[in-house]
This record gives C-alpha cells, structure tokens and sequence, in this order.
C-alpha cells in the first residue's frame, strides 16, 4: 500500500491537504482528508494529478490544460494510476496548463 499526501490534489475537482492511496499493484484505492499524521504517507509540495496508465506520452498530455483534465476525469476508483507532480500550478493559478507561462514549471512522474 502507498500514501502519497501534497497541499492539492486534481482528480475531478480540487482536493486540499488530501493524501493518494494505491494498493501494491498501483490501483487506485481513493483519494481521503489528510486530517492526521499517517505513518509511512509521502508528501509532495505543489499540486498531484492521477492519470490513466496508457500509451499517451507525458509530453503529449501536458501540452494542454483541457487534455490532462479530460485525462484524469476518465481515472476511477480499481484503476491502475500514474501520479504526476506539477511544482507551480495551485488552484490559484491563472491558467493550469504550462501552454499558459511558468517558465519554472517542472513535472515530476511519482
């Protein structure tokens, strides 16, 4: 079992101080309130996406803001997920999309 924790999480609406877990095999188990320390949760600055494991490359999918939500719209509680870290966008953010500036922005495949 895997705990992955971050100040905000994108999988069909925004999730603050929420935490990610996946079963051994990676299948989503859902995503819960970080209300409390939990032994052996990772957390991550920035903003979580959950992806579909497929054939699209990440480089593919970020190009747009509407491509990566209409890809984690499609992610459902038993699937096989692939996490991404996006260190600049927060639900403040003018435009989710890294078309949109942020010349920092970096994506990091958890």
């Amino acid at each position: 079992m895997r705990r992955i924790a971050s100040h905000y999480i994108y999988w069909k609406q925004w999730f603050r101080m929420h935490y990610i877990e996946l079963d051994a095999e990676g299948q989503l188990i859902g995503v819960f309130p970080l209300d409390q320390e939990i032994a052996g949760t990772e957390f991550y600055d920035g903003t979580l996406l959950l992806l579909p494991v497929s054939s699209d490359s990440p480089s593919d999918i970020f190009i747009s803001r509407a491509k990566w939500l209409n890809k984690t719209e499609t992610v459902s509680v038993g699937d096989q997920v692939l996490i991404y870290r996006l260190t600049c966008f927060t639900p403040a953010s003018p435009e989710l999309g890294t078309d949109n500036g942020c010349g920092d922005c970096h994506v990091q495949r958890l």
